[in-house]
């Protein structure tokens, strides 16, 4: 009996080890099975960042811009086809941002500032309505009139918050309400005498790009104007004509790219980003270095503390820091066991920090071309050292991008204003933008002086007549001498003086006689 119940314990145990092995083989499949699954889930979420990566996504559009049981034009098109020509890093950040995230990084100051500054210098000295060439009918009225209209309808500042919000989004139009026109949107609108009468203008309406997608244009034939150019547009469920809409886009992406941009350029934000991240992190880094750039240490015999262990050892320990703490500024006293305790610092040297800083600030500069001293506020440092060059450069930078993009639709806006003011359109009449660089009175009066001196040199050696000087100082609208009577020459000196001795003869002689 005593072997029986023996034998049966030890087939017990033996079960029981099977089971227990059993269960531990479970376990371990288990785990591995689980480990497996995750491996799966890293490798997929891996391949679609890369995929991201390389890849064109779909703009978001909210649903109420295309009218409901309508598609954007852009759906037809596949950027993923089109990913697969494309490098994986063309660029620091290869893809469309969204409208959102733009929206929000336009919130920080460091993005901001560039658009906001190049926006204000393209608008800064605006310009005027003149007339071109020679021409002998009066303008001087209708001139007035269209610069009064274009006051009222606020073009100058319509124009500033264009190019701010083309440089914040990467595109940015605007609507031209024509009276009766409410339910022909979809239709063309040609610019001309035939079509449009006085009194035919409304005004302007700023669009930014997240309120409009392509709603038609040209994808199937390159030899056409038109191609990868939309013909009409969805505006908040409203179909509208790209005549209708003054489309500015600066800085355009390739054709390709053109469906996963919604058809707008590229923002300033989104070539900013690189260098305004890394000037925000060197900030922070630097921040937290100056925060906790000093370690301050005491060397303590803890051993006594460890060995007693338990809540009166960490009492201790608590009480002699806090002792430490509150003794260990230059105002009050410091106190140590002289053969138990010692005391370290550590410091962090923080005399480069400001080169460092300085020369990442500077980078984000780089994308817009603007001089430090415009964008920042910060003047070059040195022996003789100014920004007039880097200015002057920067003014013929402005002044090309006043040219490309803004001349073609303040002409649109100045043919408007004219069948809107006259029914015609005055091709003499032109607007001209003034120059960036403004003299001031010294320099001006030093100019003046120079030609007068060059013109009286001109007149004493024949070379001119002096009605020919009169003549250029009458056309001068920036002179002193504008508008005046080329006809009425007045006599020299010498001449007055010969006609009054003359005079003074004449009376000489009837009073002798």
């Amino acid at each position: 009996m005593w072997k029986w119940n023996k034998k049966r314990k030890q087939q017990e145990r033996l079960i029981a080890a099977q089971e227990e092995a059993n269960r531990l083989e479970a376990e371990k499949l288990k785990v591995g099975k689980r480990n497996a699954e995750l491996s799966a889930a890293v490798l997929a979420m891996l391949a679609e960042q890369k995929q991201k990566a390389r890849g064109y996504t779909m703009p978001d559009i909210p649903d109420f811009v295309t009218p409901q049981g309508k598609k954007p034009a852009i759906a037809m098109d596949s950027c993923a086809g089109m990913a697969a020509f494309a490098n994986s890093d063309p660029q620091f950040y290869s893809s469309f941002p969204g409208y959102p995230k733009l929206a929000w990084m336009a919130q920080s100051s460091d993005y901001r500032s560039v658009p906001e500054t190049t926006a204000n210098e393209m608008t800064r000295e605006w310009g005027e309505v003149k007339i071109k060439g020679d021409s002998n009918k009066d303008y001087a009225d209708k001139i007035s009139e269209i610069e009064q209209r274009i006051k009222v309808l606020g073009i100058r500042d319509l124009m500033r918050r264009h190019i701010e919000t083309e440089m914040i989004f990467g595109r940015s139009q605007l609507f031209i309400d024509i009276k009766g026109h409410e339910n022909q949107t979809d239709l063309p609108l040609l610019v001309n005498g035939t079509s449009l009468s006085k009194g035919c203008l409304k005004g302007f309406r700023l669009i930014e790009p997240i309120w409009s997608t392509p709603s038609m244009y040209n994808a199937t034939d390159p030899t056409e104007s038109d191609f990868f150019v939309p013909s009409k547009w969805f505006v908040l469920g409203k179909e509208i004509h790209a005549d209708r809409l003054m489309t500015l886009i600066m800085r355009p992406v390739p054709d390709m790219l053109k469906p996963a941009y919604n058809f707008s350029g590229v923002s300033m934000l989104q070539l900013m980003q690189p260098y305004v991240e890394r000037w925000q992190r060197t900030v922070d880094s630097v921040s937290d270095l100056i925060h906790s750039f000093s370690i301050t240490g005491l060397k303590t015999d803890m051993q006594n503390i460890l060995l007693e262990g338990g809540q009166e050892g960490m009492a201790q320990l608590v009480m002699r820091s806090q002792m430490f703490s509150q003794l260990r500024n230059n105002q009050n006293l410091m106190l140590m066991d002289k053969n138990a305790e010692e005391f370290f610092q550590f410091n962090t040297p923080l005399s480069t920090l400001d080169n460092l800083m300085q020369k990442a600030q500077e980078q984000m500069a780089g994308p817009s071309h603007t001089p430090l001293v415009k964008l920042l506020g910060i003047t070059p440092s040195g022996l003789n050292a100014n920004s007039e060059g880097e200015i002057r450069v920067y003014n013929d930078y402005i002044a090309s991008l006043q040219e490309a993009h803004l001349r073609p639709q303040i002409e649109t806006i100045l043919n408007l204003v004219q069948l809107d003011l006259f029914g015609e359109i005055d091709d003499q009449i032109v607007f001209e933008f003034s120059p960036l660089e403004q003299m001031n009175d010294e320099q001006k009066a030093t100019i003046t002086k120079t030609k007068a001196d060059a013109d009286a040199v001109y007149v004493q050696n024949g070379v001119l007549a002096p009605e020919e000087i009169r003549e250029r100082l009458a056309k001068d609208e920036s002179g002193d001498y504008s508008g005046i009577d080329v006809e009425d020459v007045p006599e020299s000196p010498e001449m007055e003086l010969f006609n009054n001795a003359d005079k003074e003869e004449k009376t000489t002689d009837t009073t002798r006689d």
